[in-house]
C-alpha cells in the first residue's frame, strides 16, 4: 500500500531480528513491525531498540489487538498502532502524519488477486489471523490478562493424519480434549480443542465459569466453547457469515472420530495454540472443515481486497 515513488526506499525482513539487523545497517525512518512473527516477536524488538544513534518511528500493524498488547507497545516507545485489516484511507493519514505523503504515480492500493493454491491458502491464513487476535482479544478481555497470540498453521490434513493425531491426543497425559460441531454459510466442521494445565480451573473460575459437579467437567467445557466462539464470531467478521455451534461435548476413548470409513477425505483445517501468560494452561485449537467448505472459502477469498 506504500506509493510506488523514487523518494522511498523500502527493506524488508522475515523477523524480528532480522529487523534489527537491517535497523543496524541502514537509517530507517519508520519501521512498520508486526508483532506475531517467528524467530523473534514484536515485543521483543521493542525491547531491543535502540541499535543505533538515528530516531527511528515505530508503526506497529498487527491482529493482536488486545488492550495489553496496544499498552505494552505504547509503553515500549512505538508511535503509533495500526489494527489489521485498516482502510486505505487511515493509511493515507498515518503517512502523513509521519511525513511520508510522497506523490505518487500510481494509487494505493491492497487488492489481493486469489489464483493459485497458495494464494488462496495465504489470503485466508491472514483472515485466520485477524480472527486469532480479535478472538484473543475476546478472551484477554474476559480473563484480564494478557494471551499470548499464536502463529496460525492454515493446510490441508488427510484422514489418516487426522487419526494420528486424535491418537496422540487420547495418548498424552493431563490432556483433556473436546469436540464442538460448528455450522455456517455452506461451511461444515468441526473444532477439537485441548487443554492442558494445572490452572485450567483457575481460568475457568477467573472466567466466571462454575463447576457444579467435578465429573462433568463444566469449567473444561465452557472454557472450550469460549476458545471455540470467539475465533468464529471474529471470521463471521471477516468472511460475512453467520456461523452457529453445537454443545461442545468431552471428546471419550469410545468415540471413533476421524478413523476409519472415509480413508481418501482430505480436509481443511486452521491450527493454533492459545497460551496465558500468567497461568500453567495451554489451549490447542484445531478446527477441520470438509472438501465443500474449502470451495466456500476459495470462494470467498477471492472477493476480498
Amino acid at each position: 500500500m506504500l506509493p510506488d515513488s523514487d523518494f522511498l526506499t523500502l527493506h524488508f525482513a522475515e523477523n524480528g531480528r532480522a529487523g534489527l539487523e537491517c535497523l543496524s545497517q541502514y537509517d530507517i525512518d519508520v519501521l512498520f513491525l508486526d508483532l506475531t512473527m517467528p524467530v523473534m516477536d514484536g515485543f521483543d524488538v521493542l525491547k531491543s531498540l535502540p541499535v543505533r544513534d538515528f530516531d527511528t518511528k515505530v508503526v506497529v500493524v498487527s491482529a493482536d489487538v488486545q488492550k495489553q498488547a496496544i499498552e505494552r507497545c505504547f509503553s515500549l516507545g512505538a508511535h503509533h498502532f495500526l489494527s489489521k485489516p485498516f482502510d486505505s484511507k487511515d493509511f493515507k493519514a498515518l503517512l502523513t502524519s509521519l511525513d511520508l505523503s510522497v506523490e505518487s504515480h500510481s494509487p494505493l492500493q491492497n487488492e489481493t488477486l486469489v489464483n493459485s493454491e497458495s494464494d488462496y491458502l495465504n489470503t485466508f491464513k491472514e483472515v485466520a489471523n485477524i480472527a486469532l487476535g480479535r478472538g484473543a482479544a475476546i478472551i484477554s478481555d474476559h480473563f484480564g490478562e494478557f494471551i499470548k497470540m499464536p502463529l496460525p498453521n492454515v493446510a490441508h490434513m488427510d484422514a489418516g493424519e487426522l487419526a494420528m493425531a486424535i491418537t496422540d491426543i487420547r495418548n498424552t497425559d493431563d490432556t483433556i480434549a473436546i469436540a464442538q460441531r460448528f455450522v455456517g454459510g455452506g461451511i461444515n466442521g468441526e473444532a477439537l480443542v485441548c487443554l492442558r494445565g494445572d490452572d485450567i480451573g483457575v481460568f475457568g473460575e477467573r472466567l466466571g465459569f462454575s463447576q457444579m459437579d467435578e465429573h462433568k467437567n463444566e469449567i473444561v467445557i465452557d472454557t472450550a466453547n469460549l476458545m471455540v466462539s470467539s475465533f468464529l464470531v471474529a471470521l463471521s467478521e471477516q468472511m460475512n457469515i453467520p456461523f452457529s455451534v453445537r454443545q461442545p461435548i468431552v471428546l471419550e476413548e469410545y468415540m471413533s472420530l476421524g478413523d476409519g470409513e472415509n480413508s481418501t477425505l482430505e480436509l481443511f483445517t486452521i491450527e493454533y495454540t492459545y497460551q496465558a501468560e500468567s497461568l500453567d494452561l495451554e489451549c490447542d485449537v484445531l478446527f477441520l472443515m470438509d472438501s465443500g467448505s474449502t470451495q466456500v472459502i476459495k470462494k470467498i477469498m477471492g472477493t476480498l481486497h
